[in-house]
């Protein structure tokens, strides 16, 4: 179950720091699915291990835009909730996957996440969180499109 979010009670920092805690965990997931993926299909194993250097390079990115802004000041939040923003709906998820399917689970992720930044900017009145969180919505739309384009090369 995803950790519901009231942002209208968080500040720019905490904003930004979920969103590392969410790009992290997001990473950490795609390495499992790619630790599953790798004894039947290996094609979807390389693919998710693929996703996973993204989501690390986004939490990275995100972490220096944040450090940017505040400092070093201390995140008001643990990292230690399940927050399934960004994360492939494990329920679809068999023993055994096709690169399609794979394809699929990173895309129903990748629309949450960029679901999630979207809401996020609706309440953030700092306007370089706010072009942060822009950002990394269109890169989630990015990420949509790759796999829209990659999921259509499978079709032919």
């Amino acid at each position: 179950m995803t950790v519901q979010f009231d942002f209208s009670k968080l500040e720019a920092m905490d904003v930004l720091d979920l969103a590392c805690f969410i790009e992290r965990e997001a990473e950490e997931n795609y390495v499992q699915l790619a630790t599953w993926a790798e004894k039947n299909s290996p094609d979807a194993a390389r693919f998710f291990q693929r996703m996973a250097r993204l989501e690390g390079q986004h939490d990275s990115q995100i972490g220096e835009r944040r450090k940017a802004l505040f400092g070093d000041q201390p995140s008001r939040y643990l990292d230690c909730a399940p927050w399934e923003v960004e994360v492939p709906d494990y329920e679809k998820v068999g023993t055994t996957f096709t690169l399609q399917e794979a394809y699929a689970l990173a895309l129903g992720a990748e629309e949450r996440a960029e679901a999630y930044f979207n809401q996020a900017v609706d309440y953030i009145s700092d306007p370089q969180t706010a072009e942060i969180l822009k950002g990394l919505a269109e890169e989630e739309r990015e990420h949509q499109r790759l796999l829209k384009q990659e999921m259509a090369t499978l079709e032919k």
